[in-house]
């Protein structure tokens, strides 16, 4: 059966929250909860899903913001690399930098890191492959729902464009990203993927592994 998908936009500065939920089991994912948590919780609540995974692709605030509240308010684990956790923990900074509200408590850490290869059963059966894509952060992961052949990898991959590495003026992002490894990510684990893998970035349109691959300016084969 097909499951139950909505991507949508969240404050404060657009990222994609993605729901993927079983419609048998009831259960359902959430990747990166960047804000608007009750928006999250209606569209759950009306297709009567559980949320049991909360997965954070990688530390940016504008993808974890709202993940303390999501986990009060449905006990759903937080996932994330570990490599990232140094951005996690240093949310506070990031925000100062970036002009927007800080979290109003700090964000709880996470129950579990995940690793490259690693496989996570989040509804009777169903799971997720992660992959780990550094270079838009140490830690930056993409999630891969197999069954269902889509790729959730933050903001590593775009359509038409990579994610950003270079943060002049962002003191609180210095040095966490490097132009190269990204791409080498990119050519390495998603361009791997099967060409007809629906790519939901981090923000902006949707695309799909064939169509960057083919046409991505940034990424050379």
């Amino acid at each position: 059966m097909a499951p139950f998908l909505d991507i949508f936009p969240v404050p404060p500065l657009g990222c994609n929250c993605t729901i993927v939920g079983d419609t048998e089991s009831k259960e359902a994912v959430v990747v990166d909860p960047g804000g608007d948590v009750q928006q999250i919780i209606k569209k759950l609540d009306s297709k009567g899903l559980k949320c049991k995974r909360i997965l954070i692709t990688h530390g940016h605030l504008d993808h974890v913001l709202g993940g303390r509240e999501l986990k009060e308010r449905t006990g759903a684990d937080i996932l994330m690399h570990q490599d990232d956790l140094g951005l996690y923990e240093k949310v506070e900074e990031q925000c100062r930098d970036f002009g927007v509200p800080g979290p109003p408590e700090s964000l709880p850490k996470p129950d579990a890191y995940v690793s490259d290869g690693d496989v996570i059963q989040w509804a009777p059966d169903l799971t997720v492959r992660c992959l780990h894509c550094p270079g838009h952060t140490p830690g930056s992961t993409a999630y891969l729902f197999e069954q269902h052949k889509l790729c959730c990898p933050g903001d590593t991959l775009f359509r038409g464009s990579v994610g950003r590495t270079n943060w002049a003026g962002i003191p609180s992002l210095q040095g966490t990203s490097d132009s190269q490894q990204i791409l080498g990510s990119i050519k390495s684990k998603l361009f791997s993927l099967d060409p007809d893998t629906r790519v939901v970035s981090g923000h902006g349109q949707e695309t799909t592994i064939g169509a960057e691959r083919s046409s991505n300016p940034h990424v050379r084969l």
